[in-house]
């Protein structure tokens, strides 16, 4: 005996009951008829429940904002009424409210589950800013991060999924087979949030790259592990045929960080340590990436030496090798954008010297010096 408290969740038990349903299966026992359940949700109902909620998100963003372009306490309220976002701290709680949205009632900043909207931690990180920012161009900045947002927003990958691929309906999640590496048969649980079902009984699933889904092996139902959407949409893709409709992307965050330190190098001002730091980060990513692409490159080779050796051709190596050069691709675009990134970073350091030497910045920023 621990004293420790047994814990487990509604996903631990639908786990165990799958575990028991499959030993039961193997050594002809009765398995429990569960009644066949509906999907509880549905995408659609998501979208709608995200457009009535957005405000919290937006709030968060013109928070952190602002936190990075205010110089005084008094100066963020100021800025943020100028952004429509109204802080009210004469209370024992600072509250928010977004003007012109669908909120209806202030939010404190305790109820946006993170510490560092907090007043007191707020007014700590803008009294360690050093650069100042008149109400105006505030204003033309968030305008302009916006625009950069919407432009590039990562959208879903939208994947066609039919009913000979589906092992079961929960309430709360789809059960997929899929085929993950060397053809290995595992279920994979997609959140009813993230699927539409279809008139003809077919489903349109709608996942995002980094999206993390957990699956089961079948021949080791006790390992449960985790699988990303981008993934995801390829075993899909090779087990069904079925396109899905990617949308890249794009490095928004680290476009926006360049428009703001060229609009600081327009204005004679000169960068902080955040910007050193995007160098470092760029080449440190494009290191990985490349030395990612050295072990694949290696994998391949491995894959068809082993093949040569065979007399016959082994399919699973076949697709395998297929599969690991289709990944192999995807690392080299991603390499040939951070290698574009490094470019403008480095184009950046000169127009700042230009400028420091009283000469005119001779490159502006343009749209396709972001590889997005």
């Amino acid at each position: 005996m621990t004293l420790n408290k047994f814990q487990q969740n509604k996903n631990d038990l639908e786990r165990l009951k799958e575990i028991s349903d499959k030993i039961s299966k193997e050594y002809g026992c009765k398995i429990i008829v569960r009644p066949e359940q509906k999907l509880g949700n549905s995408h659609k109902n998501y979208l709608v429940y995200l457009a009535q909620n957005s405000y919290r998100k937006e709030i968060k963003n013109k928070l952190e904002f602002l936190m990075n372009h205010s110089h005084t306490w008094e100066d963020f309220k100021e800025k943020a009424s100028a952004l429509n976002l109204k802080v009210d701290d004469t209370k024992k709680y600072t509250t928010y409210l977004l003007e012109g949205s669908e909120q209806t009632k202030k939010i404190r900043d305790r109820s946006l589950k993170n510490d560092k909207f907090l007043k007191e931690n707020l007014k700590g990180q803008i009294e360690r800013n050093t650069i100042g920012y008149s109400v105006e161009e505030v204003v033309k900045l968030w305008n302009d991060k916006e625009s950069i947002q919407e432009k590039n927003q990562e959208k879903e990958i939208s994947i066609l999924v039919e009913d000979w691929q589906i092992e079961k309906e929960t309430e709360n999640f789809l059960y997929v087979t899929i085929d993950t590496a060397l053809d290995k048969e595992a279920t994979i649980k997609i959140p009813a949030r993230c699927v539409d079902k279809l008139e003809n009984g077919d489903y349109q699933v709608f996942i995002k790259n980094k999206d993390r889904f957990s699956y089961l092996d079948k021949k080791s139902p006790a390992n449960n592990k985790i699988m990303y959407g981008t993934t995801v949409a390829k075993n899909l893709q090779r087990q069904s045929g079925n396109v899905p409709l990617y949308s890249d992307n794009a490095n928004i965050k680290l476009k926006q960080v360049f428009h703001e330190f060229d609009f600081l190098i327009s204005q004679g001002l000169g960068f902080d340590r955040s910007f050193e730091t995007i160098g470092k980060d760029l080449k440190a990513t494009y290191q990985e990436t490349q030395h990612q692409l050295d072990k694949l490159d290696t994998k391949i080779i491995e894959y068809v030496e082993q093949n040569k050796s065979l007399d016959y051709v082994d399919t699973t190596i076949r697709d395998t090798i297929k599969n690991l050069k289709l990944e192999r691709d995807d690392l080299r675009d991603t390499l040939y954008k951070v290698d574009k990134n490094i470019q403008y970073y480095q184009k950046s350091e000169q127009r700042l010297e230009a400028y420091q030497k009283n000469q005119s910045p001779k490159h502006k920023a343009r749209n396709d010096d972001f590889e997005i």
